[in-house]
Formats: structure tokens, C-alpha cells, sequence
């Protein structure tokens, strides 16, 4: 049984504008605009969370990120 492990690391530089854009950016759908379903994993002892996203809607607007937390 094989995983797929293609996380990449939280980047900043994606954000930008407003308050309300950088909301946009990280709760929407980038394929269809609806709400993003997120669940997170965290890993204390390593200091990371691991960050899954969906589209209930679409089914395409998914991502992996990983936040570094220290």
C-alpha cells in the first residue's frame, strides 16, 4: 500500500491584499469558489501541522501544506 506524500511547505507570498483576500485565498475554492473543507494533523513533537484541504462541491480544489510551528 503506497502513500501519496506530496505536501508542500506553507509559502507567505502567495497572500496578498486585504484582510478579506488573504480569507479568500485560503478558505475558497480556487476552481469553483465554494468553501474548502479543512482538517488538520498535528505532529507536536516534530513541530508541524499537516493541513488537508477539499472541495465538497467540485472535488478539485484540494491541497496539502504543511505549517511549520516554531
Amino acid at each position: 500500500m503506497s502513500k501519496n506524500t506530496d505536501f508542500e511547505f506553507e509559502k507567505y507570498d502567495r497572500y496578498w491584499g486585504s484582510c478579506e483576500n488573504v480569507k479568500k485565498i485560503m478558505d475558497q475554492c480556487p476552481y469553483c469558489g465554494s468553501k474548502l473543507l479543512l482538517s488538520h494533523l498535528p505532529d507536536y513533537k516534530n513541530l508541524f501541522v499537516q493541513e488537508t484541504s477539499r472541495c465538497i462541491d467540485c472535488g478539485k480544489g484540494s491541497k496539502k501544506i504543511i505549517h511549520i510551528l516554531n
